[in-house]
């Protein structure tokens, strides 16, 4: 399985140097056949969130609060720490052309702002599908030792020729909007993609402009799926959940810039599904679902 490989971070490490490594790396896109993934770690040491830089999140994602951590600030957090990972020489495939598919995120209580959060990663082993080899990213948060919030995302290397619109391992339901539905709709503006990338650092060529996305198959800039996530996690109020929350979501299709999308969602079985999708399409970008202990 080869060895395993443990990564220990006093601050959040830069994105620069882990993003030359990507560009320099001449690793393939896929696991030969019999290979696997040996088992990669990191730490991040407890800190608090910067209010500046909460804020400048909260604003682009459009949350209503700052006094507590949204569902899936952590991600960002942990961004840096993610992709010294994937860029490590121990992951043994190229993160140039890794798809994002899916996630799940579950905070098992309101995280107040002024909480620290340690952030522990870990990646191993990978699952064969028809559409190529997924590899699932995990990362908890912990608060004085104690784990409240945990993630896990879904990435594929796609075989070639296979499309990768979907996940294989489709968790998060298919929304059918069996019940009332509410509808809302906001924009995802042009120049959105190079705004997420100056608050998350994720400075993915797709997403920045039109010219720079076209070399990896997309027509135009397309918008990032975490500010897809947490736009809708936002509209759907979850910053205002006290008790365990989960958020399950699909990336189904890009959202391509500049865009005028409408979030439709209903409760199902306990909680909300929801499906995002383009203004003049009933095909969604992506497919969720919410659960709260406070409904």
């Amino acid at each position: 399985m080869g060895a395993s490989l443990r990564l220990d971070f006093a601050n959040a490490p830069g994105i620069w140097g882990s993003y030359s490594r990507v560009v320099a790396s001449r690793k393939p896109g896929t696991l030969r056949e019999g290979a696997t993934s040996p088992r990669i770690e990191a730490t991040l040491a407890a800190s608090r969130a910067d209010p500046g830089h909460l804020a400048r999140y909260a604003a682009i994602c459009e949350v209503s609060r700052t006094d507590r951590i949204p569902i899936a600030y952590p991600h960002m957090l942990a961004s840096g720490m993610h992709l010294a990972m994937l860029s490590s020489s121990a992951f043994p495939i190229s993160v140039l052309g890794l798809v994002h598919v899916g996630n799940r995120i579950v905070r098992e209580r309101a995280i107040d702002a002024a909480e620290s959060l340690a952030l522990h990663s870990w990646i191993e082993g990978h699952r064969d599908t028809e559409r190529g080899q997924e590899f699932d990213l995990e990362t908890e948060g912990l608060v004085d030792g104690a784990v409240i919030w945990r993630e896990t995302c879904t990435f594929l290397a796609r075989r070639r020729g296979k499309p990768a619109t979907r996940p294989v391992a489709d968790r998060a339901r298919q929304f059918d909007g069996g019940g009332p539905v509410r509808s809302s709709s906001f924009a995802a503006p042009a120049g959105l993609g190079r705004r997420y990338a100056s608050v998350s650092g994720d400075y993915n060529p797709i997403h920045l402009a039109d010219l720079a996305a076209r070399p990896f198959g997309f027509r135009k800039a397309i918008a990032h799926g975490m500010w897809s996530l947490a736009r809708c996690a936002s509209e759907l109020d979850e910053i205002d959940a006290s008790g365990r929350t989960s958020l399950e979501v699909v990336f189904r299709l890009p959202v391509y810039l500049p865009a005028w999308v409408i979030l439709e969602s209903c409760a199902a079985d306990g909680g909300i599904a929801f499906a995002l999708r383009d203004s003049t399409s009933s095909r969604p970008y992506l497919t969720g679902d919410l659960r709260t202990a406070d409904a």
